[in-house]
C-alpha cells in the first residue's frame, strides 16, 4: 500500500530539469571568467554534458591563469566553452538533440552545434549589447535551422529546495 500521507510536489518541468544539470555541471568549469555548463539531450535522455576548461592534458586556467589576447577582447583563449566540451564528447550521435545552456552560445560554439545537426538550443541568458560573436550566432542558427529559444532563469536552489528543507 502506498503511503498518500505527503503532500504531492509536481517535479520540475523537463526545461528546470535539464537546465539545473546544466548549472550543476558548471561547477566543474577550470576557468575563472565564466562559470558554464551544457548538457546535451535528446528524447529526454542525456547524451552528454559539459563545462568551461582546458583541453584535455592541457593546464587549466585556474593553474596557471588565463590566455588573454589583449587585441581580441576579454575572452579566454585556453579554456574550451562549456558547448564545445559537450558537442565533441560525441558529435556523432547529437543529430536532432537539444542543447541546455545558460548563455546564449557565441559563434565559434554554434558553428560547432550546427554542424553537430543539433535541433535546438535553449539558454536563459544573453550577453549584454550586440556583440558580433553573438549575433553572428543568432544568425548562422538561423541559416541552419537550429531553433533558439530563451526561457525564464532557472533557479537551481528553489527547484531543490522544494523536495529538501
Amino acid at each position: 500500500m502506498t503511503d498518500n500521507t505527503q503532500p504531492y510536489i509536481p517535479r520540475p518541468s523537463w526545461d528546470e530539469y535539464f537546465m539545473a544539470l546544466a548549472k550543476l555541471a558548471a561547477v566543474m568549469a577550470t576557468c575563472p571568467k565564466r562559470r558554464v555548463g551544457a548538457v546535451i539531450v535528446k528524447n529526454h535522455r542525456v547524451l552528454t554534458t559539459g563545462f568551461n576548461g582546458a583541453a584535455p592534458g592541457m593546464p587549466h586556467c585556474t593553474e596557471v591563469g588565463c590566455l588573454i589576447f589583449e587585441n581580441e577582447g576579454s575572452s579566454c583563449r585556453r579554456a574550451l566553452h562549456a558547448e564545445q566540451n559537450a558537442v565533441l564528447q560525441d558529435s556523432k550521435n547529437l543529430e536532432g538533440g537539444t542543447l541546455y545552456t545558460s548563455f546564449i552560445p557565441c559563434v565559434d560554439c554554434m558553428k560547432e552545434i550546427v554542424t553537430a545537426k543539433l535541433a535546438e538550443v535553449v539558454y536563459e541568458e544573453e550577453y549584454p549589447g550586440t556583440k558580433p560573436r553573438y549575433t553572428h550566432a543568432k544568425e548562422f542558427a538561423q541559416g541552419s535551422n537550429v531553433r533558439l529559444r530563451k526561457i525564464q532563469p532557472v533557479d537551481i536552489m528553489k527547484v531543490l529546495s522544494r523536495y529538501y528543507s
